[in-house]
């Protein structure tokens, strides 16, 4: 019953604009919690901030031009994700989870939520690049390219140019 219920919700019709805010409910042994996924406006930016820098991850181009979201539960922020959005591509940026939380599959639900909003703009393409999250994104569909076979507009962000080691593994998914 619980399993049936949570795929119900993953596969809910109803997907939110880039701007509006979606409910979920995550089902997990005897208990229900629910979980938030905004925009980290003004007022959320810089707890998300603090928690990409908790986990290492990149903060110094963070930007207007980089949209950062936060899944909130009861008003804590648990986890993040970033986009950087651009004709038919997009950069995933950052998705962190709160270690207490960790092992839940708030990670995945981040990451599905970051695809709907690439798929409602019309995007064909995800990219990301990471160097500790390889085998949890080729789980969620990406597969692994080489350097050369970037577009344009994600070789031009200051992630891939300049911010994330070249070391970085290159991933990729198609939205279509």
């Amino acid at each position: 019953m619980l399993r049936h219920n949570r795929l119900r919700l993953l596969l809910n019709k109803e997907r939110p604009t880039l701007f509006e805010a979606a409910s979920f409910q995550i089902l997990s042994m005897n208990e229900i919690a629910e979980y938030k996924f905004v925009v980290a406006d003004d007022g959320l930016k810089q707890e998300v901030v603090e928690l990409l820098q908790q986990n290492n991850l990149p903060v110094t181009d963070l930007d207007d031009g980089k949209i950062l979201f936060a899944l909130l539960q009861k008003d804590k922020i648990v986890g993040t994700g970033g986009l950087e959005l651009f004709n038919q591509c997009a950069l995933i940026r950052s998705i962190t989870v709160e270690t207490g939380f960790r092992g839940k599959g708030l990670g995945k639900l981040i990451s599905r939520e970051l695809e709907k909003i690439c798929r409602e703009r019309g995007i064909d393409w995800v990219y990301l690049l990471t160097t500790t999250a390889k085998d949890f994104f080729i789980n969620q569909g990406y597969r692994v390219i080489s350097r050369e076979e970037v577009p344009l507009p994600i070789k031009t962000t200051s992630e891939f140019s300049s911010v994330c080691p070249s070391s970085a593994i290159v991933m990729a998914k198609s939205l279509a």
